[in-house]
């Protein structure tokens, strides 16, 4: 299992890299929407626990084996933590022997210590985000004011939040912050948050989380889904302005100017 977690991450990490590469030197909006699809395939493929095999190469290397003895503190008894390969080894040539150890000194495989540090890992990285998930919600929930809907998703002033978003797994809503905003300005705003309700990208975005989750130990992850985000903002105003004139595009530079002003670009979480 942690080997082909190990495994998958290492050959996502060389495609990773080069698209960071190769994006310096393009347009950040050009192939926007190329790009969002992109980070997508590469999400899906690190939650993906199967490593598809490649043909044997003519010459292999084998790691060395080596056995760990560890010593908790206030532990009565040392624990060995040997590759499985040895252990299966010593147990099938001195069966005796392996069991009389094992009363002496528990064995417990490389593999195994390695799996249930990344899932402590993962665990650890998930409740941290989710823990901070549910303190924003608890904080806005206390400072919501109705302001009607759009196209059926239900849209409330906060007082707690500094620029629109987009909030909600289930049942999602738009958060508009205490600022003064023209009608012409509020069509620009329903429109790209509607744009992220109808692509489902609050999905899109726990699915980057998982996989960020999955290989917290990979900071090539990291840039990827920092990237994958800023992407989607990307994709989402291109959508938006796809086919507008160039008044309305106006209007939406300088919406999103005007909120960028007050902390962040539009969003949503």
């Amino acid at each position: 299992m942690i080997s082909t977690v190990l495994e998958i991450s290492l050959s996502v990490s060389v495609v990773i890299l080069l698209v960071l590469i190769l994006n310096k030197f393009i347009d950040k909006r050009y192939m926007a929407k190329g790009k969002y699809i992109l980070w997508l395939i590469l999400a899906v493929r690190l939650l993906i626990p199967v490593s598809f095999a490649l043909p044997e190469a003519p010459v292999t290397i084998t790691a060395p084996e080596r056995t760990v003895v560890i010593s908790p503190p206030g532990a009565a008894l040392p624990v060995t933590v040997m590759p499985e390969s040895k252990r299966r080894e010593r147990a099938a040539s001195d069966p005796a022997a392996a069991v009389n150890s094992a009363a002496y000194a528990p064995v417990m495989t490389l593999e195994r210590l390695l799996l249930i540090i990344w899932a402590v890992g993962a665990a650890g990285f998930m409740l941290f985000h989710i823990i901070i998930y549910w303190r924003f919600k608890l904080t806005v929930r206390s400072r919501l004011r109705p302001e009607g809907d759009y196209k059926g998703v239900p849209v409330f002033r906060c007082g707690a939040i500094e620029s629109p978003m987009l909030t909600g797994f289930f049942k999602p809503e738009i958060l508009l912050p205490e600022i003064e905003l023209t009608p012409e300005e509020l069509n620009v705003v329903f429109a790209h948050e509607y744009t992220h309700f109808r692509r489902r990208d609050l999905w899109y975005k726990l699915l980057l989380l998982t996989a960020n989750a999955a290989h917290w130990f990979n900071p090539l992850v990291y840039l990827m889904v920092r990237q994958a985000n800023r992407d989607l903002e990307y994709s989402c105003d291109d959508a938006v302005t796809r086919g507008k004139d160039m008044e309305f595009r106006r209007l939406y530079s300088m919406t999103v100017l005007k909120t960028m002003k007050r902390g962040g670009a539009i969003h949503e979480k």
